[in-house]
């Protein structure tokens, strides 16, 4: 957040963190949607929120849980930042 805070000012950090909570929010009632990518950890989803934002995570059905691993923006690795999580 800080780094479109200080890139593109205070009014579009508030706008593509609002996306990324709405893509956030959208899992409480789809939690299993999203590209599986079992290849960089077991389970591991992952879905856009808005054009330049990637949200990974995991369901967790027995505890009733979706667990973020990620939230990156701007082209960061995601992928790493997820396997550094691991399961």
């Amino acid at each position: 957040m800080r780094w479109i805070l200080g890139y593109a000012g205070p009014d579009i950090a508030a706008r593509k963190l609002a996306e990324i909570e709405e893509a956030i929010a959208t899992l409480r009632d789809t939690p299993h949607k999203g590209s599986i990518r079992d290849e960089i950890a077991p389970g591991l989803r992952a879905i856009p929120a808005g054009r330049k934002a990637v949200i990974a995570f995991v369901v967790d059905d027995e505890a009733a849980e979706v667990l973020i691993f990620a939230v990156t923006y701007g082209g960061a690795n995601w992928v790493s930042r997820s396997k550094a999580r691991g399961r």
